[in-house]
């Protein structure tokens, strides 16, 4: 046996997930899209990110390393090497002459020297050999 339900209205169906988030975003692209609009129309700088810098980025285990190596950058042709102590004891010799730069900070996965003291960031220096001409 059917209900007649000429004249009553039947509840609103949700829509499908898929089909609701779909919509949902595609509202959110084009409010976005208006306020860029708005702001470009009446001269103001558009501060979205674009992904152009993360085209160019370092990536060394997994962290994106915030240095960039310049083109001048050379192995040194002198062996440098670089003698660490703490307190009275010496620990052992750093040979720094086998790359062209080194990075210095407490994020183990990408720095090359170590540094375990609080006040030094995660990717805190780096020593950079570099060929340039030398005049007198």
């Amino acid at each position: 046996m059917q209900q007649s339900n000429k004249g009553q209205k039947s509840p609103p169906r949700p829509p499908s997930t898929t089909m609701g988030a779909a919509v949902a975003k595609r509202r959110q692209q084009q409010q976005q899209q208006q306020q860029d609009d708005e702001e470009n129309a009446s001269g103001g700088v558009n501060m979205q990110t674009s992904g152009k810098l993360l085209e160019d980025t370092n990536v060394i285990n997994g962290v994106v390393v915030k240095y960039s190596e310049p083109p001048e950058a050379r192995k040194p042709r002198t062996k440098w090497r670089l003698y660490v102590f703490k307190g009275n004891e010496e620990l052992p010799i750093l040979y720094i002459h086998r790359q062209s730069a080194y990075l210095l900070g407490r994020d183990r996965k990408v720095a090359d020297v170590p540094l375990d003291h609080p006040s030094c960031s995660k990717q805190h220096a780096v020593l950079q050999y570099r060929l340039v001409d030398y005049q007198v």
